[in-house]
């Protein structure tokens, strides 16, 4: 009887450790295959992710080379079809874009703006766009701006010298001396952002450091965009403080103010400085 019971309660045993062991296999069977579109997810995420850092890269790199071309190179009049071939300037440029080793093909888009629109060009406003491959959606555009400046260009912004106040004669004292002010220069500064969030009342302000009081340039502020930037012309040479107001993240409210800034020498040549705004 000993014997039988021993026996009897071990099948009992073994069976529930059975049933126990395949209650485990269905569930973990439910959550993997739960799981599975989590994966799947994630694996999309990881590849629009790479993708936008791919076309965040190949912006950023045409933008530098575009920075490198001189004003004669590029050609004001050509500057579009130039950089739409494949073959300018030794094959960096052109429509399209291929990583190494991958299939995926960037479009690539630029825009050219000379300014002023007629008669000499100052500068010229270039933009250049890239979209992610039509495998990854959402699609996602990169912009980022930069400019070429004309050398031969000169300032017509300059305002004349004020004419001397006459001196009086009727006082024996003397004049006091003026305080020193902005001269009129023929450089100019350009302000850039790679993002609009600009602070739309104080945007962005340029002082003149180097002289007492520091002076403010008119017109102050200005508000650039990734499409128009700032320009102050007619400055002397100089040290300049640069402050640029904006919003983080582009959220207009008092929590996301925030303050750049940034001092900018002018010396014997124009000068472009851009504000990174996250």
């Amino acid at each position: 009887m000993t014997v039988r019971t021993s026996v009897k309660g071990s099948r009992c045993s073994s069976g529930l450790t059975l049933v126990e062991l395949l209650v485990t296999l269905v569930i973990a069977a439910i959550v993997f295959a739960a799981m599975v579109p989590l994966f799947v997810q994630l694996g999309a995420s990881s590849s629009r992710d790479r993708a936008y850092n791919v076309a965040a890269f190949v912006a950023q790199s045409r933008v530098e080379a575009i920075r490198g071309l001189s004003f004669s190179t590029l050609s004001a009049s050509n500057a579009l079809s130039n950089l739409q071939s494949a073959s300018f300037d030794g094959g960096q440029f052109g429509p399209s874009y291929t990583p190494p080793g991958g299939t995926e093909v960037y479009t690539v888009q630029y825009s050219v703006t000379p300014v002023p629109a007629s008669g000499a060009v100052n500068y010229l406003q270039v933009q250049v766009q890239v979209t992610t491959p039509p495998q990854i959606s959402p699609a996602h555009t990169v912009s980022m701006a930069t400019i070429v400046s004309n050398p031969a260009a000169t300032s017509n912004s300059s305002s004349p010298s004020p004419s001397p106040s006459p001196s009086s004669t009727s006082s024996s004292s003397p004049s006091p001396s003026p305080s020193p002010t902005v001269t009129s220069g023929a450089y100019s500064l350009t302000v850039m952002v790679t993002n609009s969030y600009v602070n739309s009342t104080s945007g962005v302000t340029v002082v003149q450091t180097n002289v007492t009081p520091n002076v403010t340039d008119t017109p102050s502020p200005q508000f650039p965009t990734t499409s128009s930037p700032a320009v102050w012309s007619g400055l002397a040479p100089g040290t300049y403080l640069v402050t640029c107001n904006y919003y983080s993240g582009g959220k207009v409210n008092s929590g996301h103010a925030a303050t750049l800034t940034q001092t900018v020498t002018i010396t014997n040549a124009n000068q472009t400085y851009t504000f990174t705004l996250n």
